[in-house]
């Protein structure tokens, strides 16, 4: 089978769309209710939280690039340690806020 890039205007035929489909559906779903389950955090709260991120995100970039901003699995080895060494997740949420920021200091050291 021949690789190929799907272009971002790009619309597929629905045998072809199916299995992408199911796929993003599948990375998704495991992202957005499996990792705040873990944390002891509300599905809800984090579908809300993915879908603010997304839509700025979607703004930023004026569309151009298509992608849904889900929770990450990288995080949870260190708020597990962080909730057990120091006794809350509140003392991760404020891990969560500094690292938003710098991330977004890293963003316009990128764009610079």
């Amino acid at each position: 089978m021949e690789k190929r890039t799907i272009g971002i205007h790009e619309k597929l035929p629905l045998l072809q769309s199916l299995p992408l489909s199911l796929q993003h559906l599948t990375a998704m779903f495991g992202a957005t209710i499996l990792v705040p389950i873990l944390l002891g955090v509300d599905p809800a709260i984090a579908l809300l939280m993915n879908g603010v991120g997304t839509i700025i995100y979607t703004l930023v970039t004026k569309g151009g690039i298509p992608a849904y901003l889900g929770s990450s699995f990288a995080f949870i080895a260190p708020v597990m340690l962080i909730c057990s060494k120091y006794g809350g997740f509140a003392h991760a949420q404020s891990g969560f806020i500094f690292f938003g920021l710098f991330f977004i200091l890293i963003s316009f050291v990128v764009y610079k």
